[in-house]
């Protein structure tokens, strides 16, 4: 326990309640940690569900060679595309969107981009994320980029433009 008690003193998560001593410890105050971007994992997503997110996924598939309707419905339909795509890929066949599906799912998008995936992103920069400027029209463009940029800083990212995995994780949590 006490192991415990010093691991995590020692880590600054918890600092002593004053006049605990705890042999061992430090009583110096710990310097504040540098902010660091918060950890995050890819949602699954199945079918019955609705909504924008299934959108993103739906416009990625799309981009990926399926032929979805854009719909916002994961239905059997968006479930027979998503089993294709993770035969395809040698993923678990399960017709979930993933920890597994989603990184092979997005697709890395910059600035001169066009189709789908490009879409889907400015979908989610839009409607999840209110970046209004920002048009889903399929174009990469300096909206597009500027907004990608913000979200970026905003969630202690690379700004760089550039929506690669990190940022689709980002973006998707």
């Amino acid at each position: 326990m006490r192991r415990f008690i010093l691991a995590v003193l020692s880590s600054g998560l918890i600092a002593a309640p004053a006049g605990l001593a705890i042999a061992g410890a430090s009583t110096a105050a710990a310097a504040p940690a540098a902010p660091q971007a918060v950890a995050v994992n890819w949602p699954v997503v199945k079918q019955g569900a609705k909504g924008e997110r299934v959108r993103v996924i739906q416009l990625l598939l799309n981009a990926r060679g399926a032929a979805v309707v854009v719909d916002g419905d994961f239905g059997k339909t968006t479930t027979t595309a998503v089993k294709a795509f993770q035969t395809k890929n040698k993923l678990a066949v399960d017709g979930f969107v993933g920890p597994a599906s989603w990184p092979k799912l997005v697709a890395t998008v910059k600035k001169g981009s066009r189709g789908d995936a490009v879409r889907a992103l400015q979908h989610q920069l839009r409607f999840q994320y209110g970046y209004k400027p920002v048009v889903d029209d399929g174009v990469f463009g300096t909206a597009t980029e500027t907004a990608v940029k913000d979200f970026q800083k905003k969630h202690k990212l690379v700004a760089d433009g550039i929506a690669g995995t990190t940022t689709w994780k980002a973006l998707e949590a």
